[in-house]
Formats: structure tokens, sequence, C-alpha cells
């Protein structure tokens, strides 16, 4: 792996702050701790990051009000992660003072800076030598393109993100903006950055949204889509700047391993994992960071024994013939379920009567001894026992739904359809199976990578999400990446309700609805989260049965066609006043949901 030297890791190891304090000769204030001060909470002096520009009463104030949060929460003023913003703030400085040069550009000079970057950099200079007038650049063309500032905590986001590491920023603080600045800064050497997404949805918004940025500075914006053929996959990862989901990216990796001529691949090989900046990265590197993607080669043996284990997975009983094991998600026959697996094997509708494919004979299997029956890999036995398995924990429009006759995976995580995925191990081919559709043949890996293994690769990884703290330790040890909480622009008046426990789903449900309705005679906009697709419906026909007038226009958002293809009209009319949306996670993380609606997508009722 390549070694990644950057001056946040090295300023958090205590490196330059220790041979600063050295070389000045000053006296160290105290030792400095591992807390972290909590995102919410100024962590600077006045005029350092987020006081900027106001008059010295005010930053006096606010002073005293960073001194007063930091002792409430019990946190060292010296800790690391104060330091850390502190380290920025003559950062922050300089792209305030270098703001009114940039205004008084034209477009064209403006767009010129680029160039002149790319030349600077040729001749010597490094990134971080053009860091702070790279980041005032960017400032002003989103202000230009898209009525958008870059306020002095997202500055510091942006330079959390250039060292390599991650930006916990809260919600509403402006993380797609926050990303224009290390994109674009690192995207000036030439070898191309990946904006990494959640899914394609938000690759194609933030490609269409934060790409006018990049385009207004002259730099070529791509997009990753399904569909997309080789040459369109090719001039998208060609470009100064490519938006894909981790899911898309990681698949193009594999299957340029696969080709044999240089010219199909996808990916500007031998720079193809320059720099990735990725969206909500403890959900890609953490719960998702161990599952494989896998490319696989289709086998037909065996195929025509899974109907006949489906039928015999239904005969059977939980807790008599077989136990269910949740935790572990295994199953287990008992002696009865094995009595009736040997006496499957001897009836008309067992597999095997004779030769050929799907055949028990000569497999070491004898179906007159209930012992044997699990004597090899393939035996009709195993065949049963992952029946079993997806009658257990497969449910319908819960792990999949059914479309054009094709059993289609729902990712547990972002709550879409991942039409190119299917579950190894015979899982898929058991599920088809118990829903009566075509069963496709059994795949065979030849290759596989997880998202974990895969983002190591890249030269260098930063993130952003609103939620890694947590995992820091786990982001060190597996990546070598600290996480730096970002003050919040101005102070958080959220407030957090206790959560509520009910012993009965249905009482739950009641609840629900009786807070649905409260909250919709106030006129306040409702989003209704709910784990599957098929929660989601059964929320709505009760909604519908006991409101039928009241709640005759919610809207409903999950992985079905008909309602995936409404999801931007859908999510930009979820917050009009009096609206009510029901959704799986799909408008989850990275979902930009305007208060008042937005009048510029769909149809919207004032």
């Amino acid at each position: 792996l390549p070694q990644r030297q950057d001056p946040l890791t090295d300023l958090l190891q205590g490196g330059k702050w220790r041979a600063r304090r050295a070389a000045s000769g000053k006296k160290r204030l105290g030792p400095v701790t591992r807390a972290a001060v909590t995102a919410g909470n100024p962590v600077t002096d006045a005029g350092d990051v987020a006081g900027r520009g106001k008059s010295n009463a005010g930053q006096t104030a606010l002073h005293r009000s960073t001194l007063d949060m930091i002792k409430s929460e019990k946190l060292g003023i010296f800790s690391l992660n104060t330091w850390v913003v502190h380290h920025f703030r003559h950062l922050v400085a300089q792209v305030n003072a270098l703001e009114p040069a940039m205004q008084a550009l034209t477009d064209k000079q403006l767009r010129r800076k680029t160039r002149e970057f790319k030349k600077r950099l040729k001749q010597g200079e490094t990134l971080d030598d053009i860091q702070a007038e790279a980041f005032a650049v960017v400032r002003e063309a989103a202000m230009r393109t898209l009525c958008m500032r870059h306020f002095d905590v997202q500055i510091v986001g942006g330079a959390v993100l250039h060292a390599g590491a991650i930006a916990e920023m809260k919600t509403g603080e402006g993380k797609t903006l926050v990303s224009t600045l290390a994109a674009y800064l690192n995207a000036l050497v030439g070898k191309g950055v990946h904006v990494v997404t959640v899914n394609d949805y938000l690759a194609r918004r933030d490609a269409e949204w934060m790409g006018r940025v990049h385009s207004f500075l002259g730099l070529s914006v791509g997009v990753i889509q399904p569909g997309q053929n080789r040459e369109e996959r090719q001039l998208a990862y060609a470009c100064d700047m490519t938006y894909g989901s981790n899911n898309e990216i990681g698949f193009d990796y594999l299957r340029d391993h696969l080709v044999q001529d240089p010219n199909e691949r996808t990916l500007r090989w031998p720079d193809a994992l320059h720099y990735s900046i990725v969206d909500e990265i403890d959900s890609v590197l953490i719960d998702e960071g161990r599952n494989p993607l896998l490319i696989s080669n289709m086998s037909s043996s065996h195929v025509m024994r899974f109907p006949v284990a489906a039928r015999v997975a239904e005969i059977l009983r939980r807790d008599i013939d077989y136990t269910v094991d949740l935790k572990m998600r295994t199953v287990q026959l008992t002696d009865s379920g094995v009595a009736i697996v040997a006496e499957s094997l001897r009836s008309e509708d067992a597999p095997g009567e004779g030769p050929g494919e799907g055949s028990v004979e000569g497999e070491g299997g004898d179906a007159s001894d209930p012992d044997d029956i699990f004597e090899t890999r393939n035996s009709f036995a195993q065949f049963v026992l992952t029946a079993l398995k997806a009658k257990e924990f497969y449910l319908r429009d819960r792990d999949y739904i059914v479309r054009d006759g094709q059993v289609i995976i729902v990712d547990e995580f972002t709550g879409r359809t991942a039409d190119m995925r299917r579950w190894s191990d015979g899982i898929h081919q058991a599920v088809e199976a118990k829903e009566g559709v075509e069963i496709k043949p059994v795949s065979e890996t030849v290759a596989q990578v997880t998202y974990q293994s895969l983002f190591r690769l890249y030269g260098k990884v930063s993130g952003m999400t609103g939620t890694a703290k947590t995992e820091e330790e786990e982001f060190k040890r597996i990546f070598g990446m600290p996480v730096v909480v970002i003050p919040t622009n101005r102070p958080n008046i959220r407030k957090d309700l206790d959560v509520v426990v009910f012993l009965q789903a249905l009482n739950k449900v009641h609840y629900v609805i009786q807070e649905i309705l409260k909250m919709n005679q106030l006129g306040r906009p409702v989003l209704v989260g709910t784990s599957s697709v098929e929660e989601s419906e059964r929320l709505y026909a009760m909604l519908q049965v006991e409101h039928p007038r009241r709640f005759a226009h919610i809207q409903v958002l999950n992985a079905r066609p008909e309602n995936a293809a409404r999801e931007a009209e859908i999510v930009a009319q979820a917050g009009r006043f009096g609206g009510i949306t029901i959704s799986t996670n799909m408008a989850g993380r990275g979902t930009d949901i305007v208060l008042g609606g937005n009048p510029e997508v769909g149809d919207m009722v004032l």
C-alpha cells in the first residue's frame, strides 16, 4: 500500500505541534487529550473560524460562549480536535483575505485561475502552496453559479478532506458543498478525483449540482450510472471529476481486472485510484465495508433441485422439524426433519430418480439411510437447508421484491434495489424457487473485493459523514484516518426527543399515526421512516383506512419501480406545508429536504 503522510495526520500525531512549541521556546500549556469536542460547539477563539468578520464585542462574546460550552461538556480546551481545527484558522484567514480580489475578477479571469494553478504545479509548487488561493476561487465560483458561499467552518471541512482525514459534519451543514473545495484542489494534478456517493441518485444529483462549479472553472465532470456502456464509462472516468456510487466504481474495478485487452478497461490506468472523497464514509467503509462485491459465472448444475427442496421446506414445521438460530442465521434439521427429507428422496417428487441433472445417484447419499443424506456438499439435504434459510431469513418486500418475474435484492442500507447483485451459496436460487419464478443458474465467483480493500488501494482517501466519531478507532486502525469534528456554523437548536419503546408493534403503529395527525394539524411536514417496503405500505394503508380524507395525498417512497421513479419529485416536496412522506431508508443518508418544498420540481401546493 502507498505510504501516506499528510499535514493532518502528522498534526494529530503531535509532530508538528510539538516541534513548533519546541522551536518557539514556549512552555507547553497542558496535555493534549483525545477527547473530541462535540459537533455544534465552536472550538476556536473569536475570529479563528466561525466568528471572523464580526465586531470585537461579538468576538469576545463568542469566545466566552466557546469556553462555557467546552467546560460544560467537561472537555479540555486543549483537546486534540480543538487544536486541529485551530490549526486551520490560518488557512481560513488567508481565504477570507483573498475574497475581495476574487470578487473583482471577471468570469473569464476567474476561470483562467485553473490554468494558472496547473502551470504553477508543473513548476514545482505543491497543492498546499496553492490551497488557500484555490479554495478562494472555488468559494467565489460557487457564489456565482449556485448562489452559495462557503462558510468559514466549511473551509475547515475542505482542509480536513484535503489532508486525507474524515470530516464529521452535522446534518444540514453542507457536506456536499464542502467536497467541492478538496475535489477541485486535488483535480488540478490531472489524475482524476472520484466523488463517491451511497447511491446512483445522489451521484447524478451531485454531478449536476456541484458539477456546475467545476465546469465553470474549466474542469470536466463525469458521472457513472447503471446501464452505461463501456465507452460512456471510459469517458466519465477520463474526466477531472467523476461522481459515482461505491457499488458502480467497485464493479468497474473488478471488471477491469477480468478483461484481456487493456483498451477495454474503463478506469484510467495506471492512475485509476488516485484520490476519492467518500460521502457517508461510515456507511461505505464500516457498515458495508466487509460485504464483498462479486462477479460470477453461471453454472447450470443442480438447478432442478431447488424447486423440489422448496416444496420440502414448505412442509417442514419450525421448532418441530427444524430449529432456527436468528442471531447466527442458521437452521438445523431435527430427527423428524431428517426423516422427512429422507422420505422425500424415496418419493415420486424426489430429484435424481435416474441419471441426469439434479441426480443424487453416485454422490454418496443413500436415500434409505437418513444419516447419509448429508454426506456430500451437493446432497439433497443441503438444498433443503438452503431452502429453509430462504423461507426464514429472506422475506419478500423486506429483503427483496419480485419485478417482471425476477427476484431483485433490496439493499438493507440504502433501501434501493440492487439489480446487479445476487445472493451467493444458492440462496438466490432458493428464493426464486420459493417465489415460483424462473431459476437462474448457480453462480461461481470469479472476482471479488470488499469496499475496505478497494478504498485502501487509493493513493489518498477522505470522507464526510454526520456520524463518524463512534467508529474513529476502526478508521484509524484500518485506514490510518483520523476523524475531525467540524463545528457548526450556527448553534444547533434541534431537539432530539427520547426514544419511545413499545411492547407490541400494533401499539407503536397507532402511536405513530396519532403523532402524524397531531403534526399535520399544525401544518408541519412529516417524514416517517420505515424499515422495509412492506412496513411502509402497511402504514400507508392504515392511514388511508383511519383518515381517508385528511391523508389523501400521502407520498410513499420505496423500492417499488413506480415509486422509485418519482424519487426526485417526492423528496423535493417532502418539506411542503402539511406534507406527509412515508419512506424506507431510501430517503436516508444524503437526502436534502427543503422546508417549504421546492416549487421548481414537480407540483407544489401552497
